[in-house]
């Protein structure tokens, strides 16, 4: 799993399911919480989402503001993840 397939799979999904396909210039850097991408609603999807395309669970003390900020803390954070589940 490359770094770049994850952001572009979780942006096609935000795009796609939360943003009702408009894309509205999102990018890595774009900040999900703060713009209102992200609320606790859209939250529980997302980590539905990434939990069945990735096979990856994110616990509860990982979901913060910090890691929820933008596409590229996302990302980051599946990749984490999904490299701890592999050892």
């Amino acid at each position: 799993m490359q770094r770049c397939d994850v952001v572009e799979q979780l942006k096609g999904y935000i795009v796609e399911t939360i943003l009702d396909g408009e894309d509205e210039g999102l990018n890595e850097s774009t900040p999900l919480l703060e713009w209102g991408v992200i609320n606790s609603l859209e939250l529980v999807g997302l980590l539905s989402f990434i939990q069945q395309q990735f096979h990856v669970e994110i616990p509860g003390e990982k979901i913060s503001a910090d890691h929820l900020a933008n596409l590229a803390a996302l990302s980051d954070l599946v990749m984490e993840q999904a490299s701890a589940v592999r050892k």
